[in-house]
């Protein structure tokens, strides 16, 4: 009688096991076909020019890319292999519900990363292993696999407005594509948001485009207030301070460039 409760009480914990198991399996298994997506279309992609591994974390499971450019003898080949790279690199951190998110196309991975200071938390973002020491071009071959592994398609393209956009620096934004001394994005404000209120955020080391394309907005420049209506663009020169806020029911959008040493 008691080596038949024991075999039964290890037949439950058994089908817990196997239970979570199977849950675990299908995540796995989602994450898997969405990243084989992104790393066939990869494989294509004209900006891959050179040899890169990089990790991917979805939730607590590790991938790892090995991507191979083409040369003049063979093509180009990527592989997504499971499990942690062999040696230290950089990786994309997220959760599967992100990875949907940029999957179908609600949201791009250089947006989901948006952060105003870099202590925030964002649901995708980048991380490096112990022992990774970057290179003098780890920024530029950053940006190209952030945003040319992470956008599918030929040409690539990017939705952009209010529905594309995440709350960052007190507005909504969706960023457009970034490299070393250039920045790109589109930004709105809706009624009673104020951009670059903190302190903080008021001035960057190098020069911003705004151009509004949509409504208007009160700006502070160097403490002087004026209007930017739709039709208009200004440029901040490096170290001035700038803010923006709508008390408008209409939505003010524009385009923002930054550029530059430090961009």
């Amino acid at each position: 009688m008691k080596i038949g409760k024991l075999h039964f009480k290890q037949g439950i914990i058994l089908l817990a096991l196997v239970s979570k198991a199977v849950v675990l399996s299908s995540q796995d298994k989602t994450a898997q076909y969405i990243l084989t997506q992104y790393a066939d279309d990869y494989q294509k992609d004209v900006a891959l020019t050179k040899d890169v591994i990089f990790g991917i974390q979805v939730d607590t499971t590790f991938w790892h890319i090995k991507a191979k450019a083409r040369t003049e003898n063979t093509t180009a080949s990527v592989t997504l292999i499971k499990g942690k790279p062999g040696l230290p690199t950089y990786y994309f951190k997220t959760d599967l519900g992100t990875l949907k998110r940029i999957h179908n196309g609600e949201i791009n991975a250089l947006t989901a990363s948006a952060k105003e200071f870099s202590t925030d938390v964002a649901p995708f973002d980048v991380e490096t292993m112990k022992g990774f020491q970057p290179n003098e071009n780890f920024v530029n071959d950053l940006f190209s696999v952030y945003f040319h592994f992470w956008t599918r398609g030929f040409p690539e393209r990017i939705p952009f407005g209010l529905d594309y956009t995440r709350f960052t620096h007190g507005a909504q934004a969706s960023v457009f594509y970034y490299q070393e001394g250039f920045r790109s994005a589109y930004f709105a404000l809706k009624k009673g948001q104020h951009a670059n209120k903190d302190e903080r955020s008021k001035r960057n080391p190098f020069p911003s485009l705004f151009i509004a394309i949509k409504g208007q907005g009160t700006m502070i420049i160097n403490g002087t207030t004026s209007r930017l209506s739709a039709g208009e663009a200004i440029l901040i020169p490096a170290g001035v301070s700038h803010e923006f806020y709508n008390d408008h029911d209409e939505p003010f959008e524009g385009f923002l460039f930054m550029f530059g040493k430090g961009a």
